[in-house]
């Protein structure tokens, strides 16, 4: 037996992790109760790099019976319940799934009843502002009229728009607030961070009383650096000059100031992704930290995988290491360390497992369960002609795991027929994570961009190919595409070779009816199949039960409307065909008479 060893030592990233700081002072004001609230986080550095920083505020509407109590529960709740949200999703996913929740709640509290206008039951109101900080962009969340300000080299910036009505003569009339209506609507904005950026979040009691020049001249005073002690004093200072300036209201201010910013250049990312030792080609009987090698199961240029058991438990598993030939190809490290990612948290019963990594191995691997089968593409070389029944239970599973990527808010974007097992049972197994787009990731900047798109050519999205998008309908294309090639052999458009590829728009990707393969199979089927391959995502199914429906039982609504169409929609190229007919049957006449 022999022992994997390296000399290379782990690399340490000097790279600087976003860095901010925060301080804030409330007080009830000449109110007898205070009714306002704010809360911050700034979490250890994973969750910092997955979630970001969130700071919020919020005002409860002094009207309402339960104002104090609102505004506590939803800075409170909102960033207790955006971190616990999975960290494969956007950050603007992740925060409107919390506020639609948190504003449902709210709103059950007053007997889903309009709140604004109802007196008689007990009213859970509130405005609220939101900042999350994540990576270089700072992601912004509004109801009401709480207000998030922006300075910057010496510039004031409200962001925010608030949502009230003037009256003359009376108070501002608030037009919206959490816990208000049973539908919440959110203003979001994106800016992007700088070192040096000051951010402010204030109520009505400060900002309706504080000038803009006033502003300037306070945050001016700040130290260059300043810390959470100096935030927290000029806080204080912001609420006593609103106090001095009539404000009748509770005052609350909060203050964050960004330190820095990530900034890592293309080097300083290939080195952290170079930081452990691509492990050199493995022989059978070799062993790899606690893994023996039992078979080399595919060896190429870009990977190999073995069939290795642990040598503690002696279970097997599969093991895959990038080839040493993209030992300096960052991209291609990347998607291997996002695969293990990936496959580490998504669970279901049709998706491989990934093991969790060796936290002090000095190699770059993961450890997959070991599924005994084949590829759907071998199987469809043993299997050239399925049933429609087999192909609906493949297709069942699948959609399976795409609804569990979907919920996640990943997409897998190399769906073919070679990424899809079938183990011996027929349980099918979607495998290979190395293109998945990951919505959380896509938002730091600490990835390399994609350039091009990546994956089989033939099943890739006509949106992916085009614009470089990619959402769940592009795996929906694919999954059409896998099912048109089960039934018939081939594929619903003409194939394409890298070289040739020339499409500049939807149009120029035509779909042949599989009535062309399999004249046997009924109408409903290849409308359906058309469907879910459309080259523009706007006419494709919007959901993949949709199309697993359709597949199971003829849509008559479907078939009606396919026959009500002119030829030329139907079938352009056969209309385009008796059109040339007839014109040079015409022209012959011409020339005879």
């Amino acid at each position: 037996m022999t022992v994997i060893n390296t000399d290379k030592q782990t690399l340490q990233s000097t790279v600087v992790d976003l860095q901010l700081c925060f301080g804030g002072f409330s007080h009830k004001g000449l109110k007898a109760e205070n009714q306002d609230a704010f809360a911050a986080i700034v979490p250890k550095k994973l969750e910092l790099r997955a979630k970001g920083a969130v700071v919020a505020i919020a005002d409860g509407v002094s009207s309402a019976s339960k104002a104090a109590e609102a505004s506590q529960l939803a800075v409170t709740q909102f960033i207790q319940e955006y971190l616990a949200t999975p960290e494969t999703w956007s950050t603007q996913k992740s925060a409107a799934k919390v506020l639609s929740s948190l504003n449902n709640w709210l709103y059950s509290q007053s007997g889903f009843v309009d709140a604004l206008v109802n007196q008689d039951s007990p009213q859970w109101l509130t405005t609220f502002s939101a900042l999350i900080a994540k990576s270089n962009t700072g992601y912004i969340f509004h109801v009401g009229d709480t207000r998030i300000t922006k300075y910057r080299q010496q510039q004031l910036e409200i962001i925010t728009r608030d949502h009230n009505r003037k009256q003359i003569g009376q108070q501002d009339l608030l037009t919206r607030a959490l816990g208000a209506d049973s539908h919440l609507e959110v203003d979001v904005y994106q800016v992007d961070l700088q070192a040096g950026d000051l951010f402010m979040l204030s109520c009505d009691g400060i900002h309706d009383f504080v000038s803009k020049a006033a502003f300037k001249t306070l945050f001016d005073s700040l130290p260059l650096s300043p810390n959470k002690s100096d935030l927290e004093a000029l806080s204080e200072k912001i609420v006593a000059t609103a106090l001095e300036r009539g404000s009748h209201d509770n005052v609350t201010c909060l203050l964050v100031y960004i330190d820095a910013i990530p900034n890592r250049k293309l080097a300083e990312i290939e080195r952290d992704l170079s930081s452990k030792a691509i492990p050199p080609a493995l022989k059978v009987g070799q062993k790899l930290d606690n893994y023996l090698v039992k078979k080399i199961i595919h060896a190429s240029i870009r990977s190999h995988l073995y069939l290795v058991v642990d040598v503690k438990t002696d279970k097997p598993y599969v093991l895959k290491a990038p080839s040493a030939n993209f030992s300096d190809d960052a991209f291609y490290l990347q998607g291997f360390m996002r695969e293990a990612w990936v496959g580490e948290r998504i669970k279901h019963v049709n998706v491989m497992r990934v093991l969790s990594a060796k936290k002090d191995s000095q190699f770059l691997y993961h450890v997959c369960e070991y599924i005994k089968g084949q590829t759907l593409g071998e199987w469809l070389h043993d299997n050239p002609k399925p049933s429609i029944a087999q192909v609906r239970d493949i297709m069942k599973q699948v959609i399976g795991a795409l609804r569990s990527f979907q919920r996640l808010d990943l997409v897998h974007r190399d769906l073919k027929p070679d990424n899809i097992m079938i183990d011996e049972y027929g349980q099918i197994k979607l495998i290979d994570y190395g293109t998945v787009f990951v919505a959380s990731l896509d938002e730091n900047q600490e990835t390399i961009k994609e350039q091009v798109p990546h994956g089989s050519l033939n099943y890739i999205a006509p949106e992916t190919l085009l614009h470089m998008q990619a959402d769940y309908q592009s795996d929906l294309f694919s999954l059409g595409v896998i099912c048109y090639e089960m039934l018939s052999g081939e594929l619903p458009y003409k194939p394409m070779q890298r070289a040739e590829v020339t499409i500049k728009n939807y149009n120029d990707i035509q779909y042949r009816s599989i009535k062309q393969f399999r004249p046997e199979l009924p109408l409903w089927l290849d409308l359906s199949l058309q469907k879910a391959t459309a080259a523009d995502p706007r006419q494709r199914y919007r959901a993949f039960s949709e199309f697993f429906s359709d597949l199971n039982k003829p849509s008559s609504s479907a078939v009606e409307e396919y026959k009500n169409q002119p030829l030329l929609k139907r079938d352009p190229i056969f209309f385009w065909q008796l059109v040339s007919t007839l014109l040079f049957i015409a022209l012959m006449v011409s020339l005879i008479n």
